[in-house]
């Protein structure tokens, strides 16, 4: 289903967006230069493990793309479909499922990747051939956007390989509409608000491996490329809380939380610091708003429960302890 760009601002981004590198006319055959958006996050990820082999790989992605897949100046839906399906194909032809992960060049290796990675391969082919496809962002989720000259444009979603109208994303990544209204989710990424997805994701991959410290400067780069990026502050905040900078994590956890009130493991961790300073109405106050939102996750239960035990309120620490362990054995994570 075609769905109306939202403003004029979104209809300007319609227009600039697909040029991304300033290439003017589809080459005969690719050789890296210039630079698509996908060699842009390899050199980003240099020094965690980005290789030759990984340029090499997107080089031949494209030139198989500027052999197999035509191009036009005006699309219908069907044509824009048979687009996107081409472009799925060729990835799965070379190989590539979806998977959660972080860097796109160790995805590469490991022949999986994951939304934020497909999003940046399709924009590539997407540059080189001229086709009007724009990045979008939804909580921890990146899929793409076909525009049509008229104003109209399709959602596709990547890891599935079909289009999928916004109030797919809206219901199942639990989007409030003050997100929306903000612009924090749901809009069409300019080029740099893209490249902030990827300094967020090797921030992440960074604190996976527990290297919070590195971590820091990746997540402060993805928020000043883009101020309203409710994730970069929420991991920005978990990794100064691991640092035991409650101050800097609570500043961060309450600005992810206003962007996007939606996230249960903001609420949890902000009832974490709170529970840390002995703020406990605070932070029950917190952990019930992340159970509401996430009822599956034991932790919150159990940091009530540990509230009412420092309170005497015996009976309800149990019952809350009791639940912990109910959820923990139903929901094993």
């Amino acid at each position: 289903m075609r769905m109306l760009l939202l403003n004029a601002l979104t209809a300007a981004f319609l227009i600039q967006i697909p040029d991304f590198s300033g290439l003017h006319a589809r080459a005969a055959v690719y050789t890296g230069d210039p630079k698509t958006i996908a060699h842009d996050f390899l050199d980003l990820e240099k020094a965690y493990g980005a290789r030759k082999e990984d340029y090499a790989a997107i080089d031949r992605i494209i030139n198989t793309s500027i052999a197999t897949i035509g191009t036009r100046k005006g699309y219908t839906t069907d044509e824009a479909v048979q687009t996107l399906r081409s472009i799925d194909s060729l990835l799965r032809k070379e190989g590539l499922t979806f998977k959660d992960n972080l860097l796109l060049g160790k995805g590469l290796d490991r022949k999986t990747i994951d939304c934020d990675n497909y999003a940046a391969l399709y924009i590539a082919i997407a540059e080189v051939l001229k086709i009007p496809l724009v990045p979008v962002y939804a909580p921890n989720h990146s899929f793409i956007r076909f525009c049509f000259d008229d104003g109209t444009y399709l959602n596709w979603e990547t890891t599935q390989g079909k289009s999928q109208p916004d109030s797919y994303y809206i219901k199942t990544l639990r989007i409030p509409e003050k997100s929306i209204r903000s612009g924090v989710y749901m809009k069409i990424l300019t080029r740099k608000e893209f490249i902030a997805v990827e300094y967020n994701n090797i921030g992440s991959y960074l604190m996976s491996i527990r290297k919070f410290g590195d971590a820091v400067p990746y997540f402060s780069a993805a928020i000043q490329l883009n101020p309203l990026f409710s994730s970069a502050y929420h991991n920005r905040g978990t990794v100064h809380y691991a640092m035991n900078r409650l101050k800097e994590a609570l500043a961060d956890l309450l600005k992810a939380n206003s962007l996007d009130p939606s996230r249960a493991s903001t609420h949890n961790t902000l009832g974490d610091i709170y529970f840390d300073q002995k703020e406990y109405d605070r932070a029950v106050h917190e952990y019930t708003a992340g159970i509401r939102i996430d009822p599956t996750n034991h932790a919150p239960y159990n940091s009530i429960g540990l509230i009412m035990k420092i309170q005497k309120k015996e009976d309800m620490a149990q019952k809350w302890l009791n639940k912990s362990k109910e959820i923990k054995k139903m929901h094993s994570r």
